[in-house]
């Protein structure tokens, strides 16, 4: 029998270090934003529809909702990603900056009125967040 070497598991280049936490929490902004942004589109795309097989059809053959799969499922890879790296404590509660990204994606690509009710809220999630951060203990 021969003998393997250890699965190098170096973890020192840039996607585990602070840099790496960054570009996955975007990712993971910009897929669960895009995702929801698209299931959006897609779904005034299929218009008023009953439940049927044709329904059914038209949602499969429909671009907005295979791009809203695809960010879905890139999402929930960067999601478990994030998850080896944080506390579920912390994670979770940072996860609701995709609010803010579904806003600004709403504003943004699909020219939604936003209210000031709306904006204050952004505020109160960032708020919140920095709160969070900042409790968090050192590793």
């Amino acid at each position: 029998m021969e003998k393997t070497e250890p699965m190098n598991t170096t973890t020192d280049g840039w996607l585990h270090g602070r840099l790496g936490t960054v570009v996955l929490w975007a990712l993971l902004i910009i897929l669960e934003s895009g995702g929801q942004i698209a299931t959006k589109v897609g779904g005034d795309q299929l218009g008023q529809m009953d439940f049927t097989l044709q329904w059914l059809q038209a949602v499969m053959t429909n671009p907005g909702v295979w791009v809203a799969i695809a960010c879905y499922i890139g999402a929930f890879f960067v999601w478990m990603l994030i998850l080896r790296r944080s506390s579920l404590s912390l994670a979770f509660p940072l996860s609701s900056l995709v609010f803010v990204g579904v806003l600004l994606g709403s504003w943004l690509g699909l020219g939604e009125h936003i209210s000031l009710l709306h904006w204050a809220g952004v505020a109160v999630i960032i708020v919140g967040i920095a709160l969070l951060a900042d409790g968090e203990p050192e590793h």
